[in-house]
């Protein structure tokens, strides 16, 4: 078994990988387990449950996002009707703005999104 492939983290998709922040919380829950008599590593690791379910939930409600405005691309091309356009703006300037966790690579998508309305807007 090669160690650093299975140490490597996953590769990034809409949402970056929170995987070292949850293994310095695992080793920290490691190291606080004898001075706290358990009570620190109880925490430590609450704390790297509470950060997995929030990735898990970002990435869910990302590609959701992704979904419904590669839905309103294709529906502005067979209609074209600009309320698809306006959708697809807000929702990703939406994005842009609230989500600080977005990979490079969704940052490059809703910029071809937002791109695309650009171009048919006009």
């Amino acid at each position: 078994m090669d160690l650093k492939k299975a140490l490597k983290a996953p590769e990034q998709q809409y949402i970056k990988n929170s995987s070292m922040l949850v293994t310095a919380l695992f080793i920290i829950a490691g190291v606080l387990y004898y001075p706290t008599d358990g009570y620190g590593s109880v925490i430590a690791l609450a704390l790297a449950i509470i950060v997995m379910f929030g990735q898990k939930m970002l990435i869910s409600q990302t590609r959701k996002y992704f979904a419904e405005m590669y839905a309103a691309k294709q529906q502005y091309e067979q209609t074209q009707n600009k309320d698809y356009l306006e959708f697809i703006r807000l929702r990703g300037t939406q994005m842009l703005n609230d989500n600080k966790v977005l990979s490079e690579q969704a940052k490059h998508e809703i910029d071809t999104l937002l791109n695309f309305v650009k171009q048919n807007s006009q």
